[in-house]
This record gives structure tokens, sequence and C-alpha cells, in this order.
């Protein structure tokens, strides 16, 4: 009886002992981008994937580390990892959702690991007026014009030309950036 006990004691051990432990914590397979930028009638998909043994879960948070969920026709978290900004109404737009630090967060019983912030942002596609602001300057004396442009817009719009009011057209891409030695039109869009 001791010895088929010590017997049965190694072999559990020896098998025990073989098996392999194949567990692994996540890692990423396609990491979300730092910042994200759309409009409203494009809406956006940031991807995130990882992988691991046994496979990781996927959850959303922003960067407080509160996760976040679906939001009916705003925002939407897929079973595949991906969160999704549909397009959307320019009066549906929310700050709290389309104005936001997100963290993809991987997750299985071995570890979790976390993204980079996430920055979106959504811009709302509607018409604006832009403006020259009107420069006083002394006969002779050189003048700078620049563009007034609204703040929601302004990092997202090129200045790429100036017209006068007899319809002549300066542009940033004229030869060596002036117009018959007179005008100049800088990248930043400024009209010298």
């Amino acid at each position: 009886m001791k010895r088929s006990t010590v017997l049965l004691f190694l072999l559990l051990s020896v098998s025990m002992g073989s098996c392999e432990d194949d567990t692994m914590g996540p890692i990423f397979i396609k990491e979300p981008q730092n910042r994200v930028d759309f409009s409203n009638t494009t809406g956006a998909t940031v991807e995130c994937s990882a992988r691991g043994n046994p496979p990781p879960e996927i959850i959303w948070v922003r960067a407080d580390g509160t996760a976040v969920g679906d939001v009916p026709g705003l925002r939407q978290v897929l079973a595949n990892g991906n969160l999704v900004f549909p397009p959307f109404r320019a009066e549906d737009y929310r700050q709290e959702v389309h104005a936001q630090v997100y963290v993809c967060l991987a997750r299985n019983s071995v570890g979790s690991i976390h993204s980079r912030d996430v920055n979106v942002r959504a811009v709302v596609s509607q018409n604006y007026i832009t403006e020259a602001e009107n420069e006083y300057v002394i006969r002779g004396n050189s003048a700078v014009m620049k563009c007034k442009i609204p703040s929601f817009v302004a990092d997202f719009v090129i200045i790429e030309s100036w017209v006068s009011n007899e319809g002549d057209i300066f542009t940033a891409s004229d030869s060596q950036n002036t117009i018959d030695g007179k005008y100049l039109v800088l990248p930043s869009g400024e009209l010298h």
C-alpha cells in the first residue's frame, strides 16, 4: 500500500510538472492613434485589439479611469474592441462624447495593459464667414492683413488665397510668394 501511494504521488508530480503554463498577458495587436479628428458628417472608428491567453477583454475608459459605454447614436463600443463614433447631426454634439480623452484597456487573468491617451475631437460641419480685419496704415508703409476665422474651425482651415475687390487673386503658391513685387502671402495666410 505504501509503495503504491508513493508511485501514485510520483506519477502525479511528473504529470503536473510537465504541464506547461501557456497563459500570457495582453499584448496590443492594434493600439489606437493618439489623436482622432473627424467631422460629424463622416464619423470615426478607433481600433483597438489585443491578444493573450486567455483572450483579453477590451474596455474603453476615460482618462480618469471610468469605463465608457454606448451612447445611442453617438458612441458605440463594439465586441471586437473598436470604439465607433457614427455620423451625427450638429445639434447632437456632446462635448463629453466628442471632445474627450479615451484609453483602451486590455485585460485578462494574467494582467492588463492600457494604450496611450486617445484625444478624440469631432468637428461640426457648418457654414461660417471669414472676415479680413481692418488695418490702418500710413500711405507708403506696409500693412499686414489677417483673416479672422471662427475658433471652432481655425485648426482645420488653411488660407490659400486672398481676393481683392477688383477680383485680383493673391495666393501663397505664386512665384516666390510675391505678386508684382508688391504683395506677399505668407504660409500663415497673412497678406503683406
